[in-house]
């Protein structure tokens, strides 16, 4: 009767050492799908605010460089290293701009959020498309800077190919506004750009055109490029991605 106790005993030792094993690695699994389904996504969404932050960075070093090169005249030379998480960094000649894109994933800012830091501007969405074709429907092809929200229809003059040979008039620049929600169009009356105050300086040669013709950007922009008796520059148009304005830029600006 001892033995067979003895047997009963030991046998209900392994059973709950066993037992005990299984539990463990229970545990232990259950520990590893916390971390993946809640420490992860943090994770990632730190690395991601990280990657932004970095690239502002980055776009404010560029910009007090700029400065201080264009302050320094003709011949002044700067390098700047950059360490690049994530994202791509171009160089837009047509809008004199450096742009930075990002696809997010981890929802740090919601679409249509708008920033403006001097000449840093940060805006987020994929809702801005830029084309060409008879917006007012007068019979003639306007460039068109779209969202989901406005459509922008800027003259068109001639083209690069043969720039500074057709006569351009500012106070025609933007030809029609198209609120989409209601379908309201509005004509401006005159959208004429003048500098240092000479009347001479909003109308002279150039050309405009589409700084990059597409769909689902986050920006859609067109550069009109003037040459008056007085003054030569450029009007950039921006139209972020889900905004309901349109930024207006003069580039490049000298005296002929």
């Amino acid at each position: 009767m001892k033995i067979r106790l003895k047997k009963f005993v030991k046998c209900r030792k392994g059973a709950s050492e066993f037992i005990s094993g299984v539990l463990m690695i229970f545990i232990s699994f259950m520990a590893l799908a916390l971390v993946m389904t809640m420490g992860l996504p943090a994770l990632n969404r730190a690395k991601e605010a990280a990657t932004i932050n970095e690239a502002t960075q980055h776009m404010r070093e560029l910009d007090a460089m700029i400065r201080e090169v264009a302050s320094e005249g003709t011949g002044a030379l700067k390098s700047m290293i950059m360490k690049v998480s994530g994202g791509t960094y171009t160089v837009n000649e047509k809008s004199d701009s450096v742009d930075f894109v990002y696809e997010m994933k981890y929802g740090l800012f919601t679409p249509g959020t708008f920033y403006k830091e001097g000449n840093l501007y940060m805006f987020t969405g994929t809702t801005a498309k830029a084309s060409e074709y008879d917006l007012d429907r007068d019979g003639r092809t306007e460039l068109v800077l779209e969202n989901d929200i406005l459509r922008i229809g800027i003259q068109k003059v001639a083209n690069s190919s043969s720039p500074n040979t057709d006569a351009i008039d500012t106070k025609n620049n933007i030809k029609i506004l198209n609120l989409k929600e209601n379908m309201v169009n509005v004509t401006p009356a005159d959208t004429s750009i003048t500098l240092d105050g000479i009347v001479g300086t909003s109308a002279g040669t150039g050309y405009s055109e589409i700084v990059q013709k597409g769909d689902y950007m986050s920006k859609a922009e067109a550069v009109v490029h003037v040459n008056s008796t007085e003054i030569a520059y450029d009007v950039v148009y921006t139209l972020p991605s889900r905004a309901d304005f349109l930024i207006v830029k003069i580039l490049n600006a000298y005296y002929n």
